[in-house]
């Protein structure tokens, strides 16, 4: 029986012959120890749920690195090559693991993105004199995540030396706003409510 480190190997020199980014390779030589579970969990086929899990991890990793989705799409097929398990009835669904775990790594990369443009001091504009005004927008319902939102706006806007603010927005995030920059000491002109 072929060892599991030899598989891994085999499995890498296909990845790396089909990579399309210079990415890719890094990926490839840095993912080496999931892979290797990956091989142990197809050799003992009772465990299809584990096996389906690591796929998604492999999958999530190409996406947070930056790699290709035709690494993310080829890799099974690579794999199943290297294990000599052609026709595996595994094969399909850990393609499908690999790519959800792939795009939900691109998903999660967008809303922190997204969530960046609400950071001090992106949501502000300058209004002169030490004033601003300031889009209470933030994307989240869930109360913890706005209220460190709310607490780093006005601690950073109380840092560049703002003294008044113009804060308008949802209800929510608007009043969340307003009570942290009370915190810091800026004074808050309530801007109109604004539909979510």
């Amino acid at each position: 029986m072929t060892s599991p480190e030899t598989i891994v190997q085999a499995w890498c020199q296909r990845d790396t012959a089909r990579a399309v980014l210079r990415v890719d390779h890094k990926i490839i030589a840095s993912s080496r120890s999931v892979r290797a579970l990956i091989v142990d969990l197809a050799q003992a086929a009772e465990q299809e749920d584990e096996l389906y899990d690591a796929c998604a991890v492999l999958g999530r990793l190409i996406g947070q690195e930056g790699g290709s989705p035709t690494l993310a799409s080829l890799t099974m097929d690579n794999a199943c090559v290297a294990l000599g398990a052609g026709g595996a009835t595994w094969l399909a669904p850990a393609r499908s693991a690999v790519a959800e775990g792939f795009a939900q790594a691109l998903v999660d990369a967008t809303r922190t993105e997204s969530a960046l443009a609400w950071e001090f001091p992106g949501c502000s504009v300058p209004l002169g004199d030490g004033a601003i005004a300031i889009a209470a927008g933030y994307p989240s319902d869930d109360d913890e995540a706005l209220a460190a939102w709310a607490a780093r706006v006005a601690k950073s806007a109380a840092l560049t030396g703002v003294r008044r603010v113009i804060v308008a927005g949802p209800e929510g995030p608007r009043q969340t706003l307003t009570e942290a920059m009370g915190v810091m000491g800026i004074e808050v002109v309530p801007g109109p409510p604004v539909a979510r």
